[in-house]
């Protein structure tokens, strides 16, 4: 939204109300540009009670029907020239594949999806979603998608893509190379000399965090005293206070931290640490957070999973399978002794960020193709 490519657009950004990330897009981007509309999303709906599960699951096709009459709604007060779908997956019910069918009742001539995550498996109403996809396949003009990974995830479980063969395109997430101070944050304060390891990332099982754990637990004390761990993001609650048990069950309290929300800048945040991991056990559409610990100058160790391996090699990062604890270890007590060839990753990973993973080239790639 900030690149020259889109300087001269008028865009409006229809959000959840529980989206904690929007306060950061509020303080870097031209807001006079830029308008934000919140709803309550029926599609967005969580809980941890089994009950309120089934039922949801139950009337799934109800809500998507709320969610459509909602976007219809909103969308017929303006008169657009693009909409754009922005999911983070795609094969349950979503808003976005509301928007997309409200969108055409509207007239909208150009509609568009960009898929980020990879396929998301319904657990009911499969026929009903694979009806939908072929609306979605005729009122949509293109699928976008931010890595190969994701596309060939959505060609596997979905016929949407029969639809798009020579409609498709893989444009890589960028960057924004920004100029930014390097501050503390308050909150990830350590006592002079101790290395802080970090991960920046909502907490949920697959997320890889409990990985870290088991992984550190098994360093020399010596090299644990020289860490401090933190584990920023919020997430599932059952999944936190099984971290927090599990801490404590390896007396590592004094050495890793959960924290849920920092309110500042990610690539402040990013450059505070002194190691970034990424230890998600399944699949990663691109990696954002990577691709900003890179830009920063943050060292980076991440799993070998979905897109993050089309830009991540031995010469930026170290690589690991999931739940791969033993090589994670030997890489945490590598660190400290090793310097210098983490030195030269950081060199890598800044300069392939830099000048290829970058947002003016990202945008140049969609106002082409939307052009």
């Amino acid at each position: 939204m900030n690149s020259q490519a889109f300087r001269q657009f008028k865009i409006i950004l229809i959000t959840n109300k529980t989206n904690a990330g929007i306060k950061n897009i509020i303080n870097s981007c031209n807001i006079k540009r830029i308008e934000i509309i919140f709803y309550d999303s029926f599609n967005a709906f969580k809980t941890e009670n089994i009950f309120l599960k089934f039922l949801i699951i139950t009337f799934k096709p109800v809500l998507f029907i709320i969610s459509f009459f909602q976007m219809y709604l909103i969308l017929k007060k303006y008169k657009f020239d693009i909409l754009m779908g922005n999911c983070g997956g795609y094969g349950d019910f979503r808003s976005e594949m509301a928007s997309v069918l409200a969108g055409k009742i509207l007239g909208i001539k150009n509609i568009y999806l960009l898929i980020h995550h990879s396929f998301t498996k319904p657990r009911m109403w499969k026929s009903l979603i694979n009806l939908i996809d072929l609306m979605i396949g005729k009122y949509v003009k293109s699928l976008f998608f931010v890595s190969h990974a994701t596309k060939t995830s959505i060609i596997k479980n979905t016929t949407l893509f029969s639809l798009f063969k020579n409609k498709s395109y893989v444009i890589h997430n960028g960057v924004t190379l920004k100029k930014f101070k390097k501050t503390k944050v308050k909150e990830l304060n350590v006592k002079s000399g101790t290395l802080k390891i970090g991960m920046l990332s909502r907490i949920e099982r697959y997320k890889g965090q409990s990985d870290l754990i088991d992984a550190f637990a098994n360093l020399p004390k010596k090299i644990k005293s020289k860490y401090k761990v933190f584990l920023v993001g919020s997430g599932n609650l059952k999944e936190v206070s099984f971290l927090k048990k599990k801490i404590l069950k390896n007396n590592l309290s004094n050495n890793i931290k959960i924290i849920k929300y920092i309110n500042k800048d990610s690539l402040i945040i990013l450059s505070n640490f002194d190691l970034f991991l990424s230890l998600t056990r399944d699949f990663e559409g691109f990696g954002y957070s990577i691709a900003e610990a890179l830009y920063v100058g943050t060292p980076v160790i991440s799993t070998k999973v979905g897109g993050v391996t089309e830009y991540l090699n031995r010469k930026n990062s170290e690589l690991i399978k999931p739940m791969e604890t033993k090589k994670l270890t030997e890489l945490l007590k590598n660190f400290t002794k090793d310097r210098k060839k983490w030195k030269t990753k950081i060199a890598h990973g800044k300069k392939l960020i830099s000048y290829k993973y970058n947002s003016e080239i990202m945008s140049e790639k969609y106002f082409k193709l939307l052009n």
